[in-house]
């Protein structure tokens, strides 16, 4: 591991608003998340582009190049003499353009602005490789617990061949029943297969998320919905009472304002540029034959077209803002709303996981133990027992599948509500 990658983890597992979390104290999603944000190249790519406005500030507000002009003047015809007239001169030229006050200073904040929009989009896309990447991990550990309960429904199935087929030699059970056991079992490689592909495929995304080799393997320990539904995890008061307004830090707000903010500054720009700019020019002139001559110029530049061009960029340049500005409220009501939305998954989840933890999967296991006894002594049918079997499967399957959802929606929420300042 590079010492960036080493950093980035360090700095996953200080955070404050997820010191709390399942998230944090999960080493393994800590090094996965690490290593996304170290390699991927999407995010390579935003920090490249940060790079290069911040790159361009300086440049923004530096002054024009200035003109250095040599010549030779009045030399006499038809030799092209020098030393034959009072007024041939060798002429040094030196000129600097100076914008009217105000123009440098607004391309700076300009550029400025750019380079911190620039920025917010790193931080950004950041959060969106955090919260893939868990949600990725808590699939992977929710498939390893479909694995694992899985092989625990195909024993009582196969046990339930060998009970059946026990009863259906003493004829004291119907052929049917041994039948529809191995059916049931049929079923069960076809679930199995499908969340083989479903591993395989999460592994490629996760493996794609960190830049990874082909032969790139993670293990991935499955799920325990208990663990998931202690009251340490179920309760996050640093969640849930951060108000709205922190969303104001949101990078992806942030980044819309640094837009506002630079059309802004290129609107005064270009209302500038209808102002007359001025060039400072002075000149020396070395005569052989006479004296030399030091001479100094101003010239202005004369706007008399603004009307058709800078006015025209500076509404251009105001538009923009406007956009920009309608782009900042499209935002913040975006992620108003999927704070909200994701505030209420992660209390149902939270209510939902608690009823399937502490009722419906313990009635479901107490009711397929029940009906397996009951059929040893012929007292149900086989039918009842498959039903009873497969429920209890389902539950324990939910179980595992809210305990995921649960834990990305609470990453998701700490992305949503984590300050950049807290970095």
């Amino acid at each position: 591991m590079t010492a960036a990658t080493c950093g980035v983890v360090i700095f996953l597992m200080g955070r404050s608003l997820s010191a709390q979390g399942s998230s944090a104290a999960d080493t393994v999603l800590a090094r996965l998340t690490a290593e996304a944000l170290a390699a991927n190249p999407s995010i390579a790519a935003d920090r490249s582009l940060a790079r290069a406005a911040a790159a361009r500030v300086r440049p923004a507000g530096a002054l024009p190049d200035p003109m250095l002009s040599f010549g030779v003047m009045n030399l006499t015809l038809p030799r092209f003499a020098f030393r034959e007239s009072d007024f041939t001169e060798v002429d040094v030229e030196l000129s600097q353009e100076l914008p009217w006050p105000g123009t440098l200073s607004a391309r700076t904040r300009a550029a400025r602005a750019e380079g911190k929009g620039r920025e917010s989009n790193v931080a950004a896309r950041r959060r969106e490789i955090t919260v893939r990447t868990a949600a990725l991990y808590y699939r992977l550990r929710y498939i390893a617990a479909g694995l694992a309960t899985l092989e625990s429904q195909r024993a009582l199935l196969v046990a339930a061949v060998e009970i059946s087929t026990a009863r259906y030699a003493t004829t004291s059970a119907p052929q049917s029943d041994p039948l529809q056991a191995r059916v049931a079992l049929a079923r069960l490689e076809t679930e199995e297969a499908d969340l083989a592909g479903e591993e395989a495929e999460a592994r490629a995304e996760l493996r794609a998320l960190r830049n990874g080799p082909p032969g790139d393997s993670v293990r991935i320990e499955p799920i325990r919905p208990e663990l998931v539904a202690a009251p340490a995890h179920l309760a996050r008061p640093d969640l849930e009472a951060v108000p709205l307004e922190s969303l104001a830090y949101h990078p992806r707000i942030v980044a819309r304002l640094a837009a506002v903010e630079a059309a802004e500054q290129t609107a005064r720009v270009e209302r500038l540029g209808a102002r007359p700019d001025f060039t400072l020019m002075t000149r020396y002139g070395a005569r052989p034959l006479g004296s030399d001559f030091f001479s100094a110029f101003i010239g202005v530049r004369l706007p008399l077209f603004a009307g058709r061009k800078q006015h025209r960029l500076a509404e251009a340049a105001e538009a923009e803002a406007d956009a920009a500005r309608d782009a900042v409220a499209e935002e913040t009501a975006a992620l108003t709303a999927e704070l909200q939305s994701t505030r209420a998954r992660v209390a149902l989840g939270k209510r939902r996981l608690r009823l399937l933890v502490d009722r419906v999967v313990p009635a479901a296991r107490a009711t397929a133990e029940a009906s397996l006894r009951s059929y040893r002594v012929g007292q149900v049918d086989f039918l009842n027992v498959l039903a009873a079997e497969d429920a209890r499967y389902r539950a324990d399957l939910d179980a595992a599948r809210e305990a995921s959802e649960h834990l990305t929606h609470l990453v998701m929420l700490e992305q949503l509500l984590a300050r950049e300042d807290d970095r």
